[in-house]
């Protein structure tokens, strides 16, 4: 328990004066009993991290083992109390309730908590669209810290699942809480924990190939002016590199391949017509390579006789993910892929070889720092058509 008391001003002032301040002696203490009412859909013994704030005349900070009662002395006067916890194991789900109350008298206060699925990270950009025809070596994501405090890439995971449906697959049917990897790549970034901070606010930029692909054209100068769509990825922070023939630029940092299921795939966010994508946390103590050996977490396709074998993720883990539909295909005639507490409905591609991404809307902006939309619909937190510039920061709210 952590307790400060707001009477700084009023000790400083007594001194100044040298007045007794005898109505100081008059402040009472009294007990504040709080109670917590969470919704059906929390299961209790699945909190952790539960922390309750009183602020009023005194800011106290109460570290909780339970949602049993519990009372805290305190002076008397307005107070607000915020009680925060997560769910263990769940990269995304939060409980958060808080009430207002006066304290005059012993009182008893109950906090009514709900559950909201909220991630620290997620996608800023999405870049898989071409920008020359037929080249799609161009591609990036941008991660951003929409949260604020700093987070730790390490150990963050990135698949690109099928998505793009039309009806209920065999997947869904099969797996109802859990996503496939899709053909390619699953992708983690190296460390030990936090070996590589984001501090709120900050983003990187992850390329698939970490080069200027405005000169990919090579010595056909009649194909110049159109890879000047591409965008010039010499600066990326990171890159994926398979080591398979694709380009390893040796001044920046490549990610870990977790697993593939196709080694001849020279791309990992390869999806000119529409693509899914995934943000994943495994629990605390779990490391990418843990998750890769366990044989549970894979599949064949559901009721077909193939053999290629996909990573699965439990929804979970998941801590942002993004649909992206064919374009010109009304999201409403597409059958979501990933349950709505991890995107409702998705969002339409950019024109194929246009050399336009998807980005994040901003929701806010705090003395120069952006908050970007995570509602968890990416039709309502995306928009399509945006300059492909790597590093773009907004200076509006969408």
């Amino acid at each position: 328990m952590k307790k400060v008391i707001k009477f700084f001003g009023i000790f400083a002032a007594c001194s100044v004066i040298l007045t007794s301040c005898d109505w100081f002696d008059t402040l009472k203490l009294y007990n504040a009993t709080f109670t917590f009412t969470p919704e059906d859909n929390i299961e209790v013994a699945d909190l952790t991290d539960i922390t309750l704030i009183v602020t009023g005349p005194e800011v106290d900070t109460l570290e909780l083992n339970s949602l049993a009662p519990v009372t805290d002395l305190l002076v008397q006067g307005q107070y607000t109390a915020t009680l925060t916890a997560r769910v263990k194991d769940d990269a995304t789900a939060q409980i958060s309730g808080y009430a207002t109350f006066d304290l005059f008298e012993e009182k008893q206060v109950n906090i009514d908590l709900s559950l909201s699925y909220k991630s620290p990270l997620v996608f800023k950009t999405i870049y898989s669209t071409g920008g020359a025809q037929y080249y799609v070596l161009d591609s990036y994501v941008e991660i951003v810290n929409n949260s604020d405090e700093v987070q730790y890439l390490d150990g963050l995971m990135l698949a690109c699942p099928l998505g793009n449906l039309k009806q209920e697959s065999a997947w869904q049917v099969a797996f109802p809480d859990k996503y496939n990897s899709g053909q390619g790549a699953v992708l983690a970034f190296p460390g030990n924990g936090t070996d590589y901070p984001l501090q709120p606010g900050e983003f990187i930029v992850l390329a698939d190939q970490a080069m200027n692909h405005k000169l990919a054209y090579g010595t056909d100068e009649s194909k110049k002016e159109e890879y000047q769509k591409s965008p010039d990825l010499s600066g990326a922070n990171w890159e994926k590199y398979y080591g398979n023939g694709d380009t390893d630029n040796e001044n920046v940092p490549n990610m870990k391949v977790v697993y593939t299921n196709n080694k001849s795939m020279k791309m990992w966010a390869f999806g000119v017509t529409g693509r899914a994508y995934m943000l994943i946390r495994l629990p605390e103590g779990m490391t990418p390579e843990q998750f890769a050996a366990d044989e549970n977490n894979y599949s064949t396709t559901p009721n077909t006789s193939a053999t290629t074998l996909f990573m699965l993720f439990p929804s979970k883990y998941v801590l942002d993910a993004v649909d992206i539909y064919g374009n010109g295909v009304a999201a409403e005639s597409n059958y979501p892929f990933f349950l709505a507490k991890d995107d409702a409905k998705g969002v339409e591609a950019s024109p194929s070889y246009a050399g336009k991404c998807v980005r994040r809307k901003v929701e806010k902006i705090v003395n120069g720092r952006v908050y970007y939309k995570d509602s968890n619909n990416s039709s309502v937190d995306f928009k399509n058509n945006q300059d492909n510039t790597p590093g773009l920061v907004p200076n509006s709210i969408d």
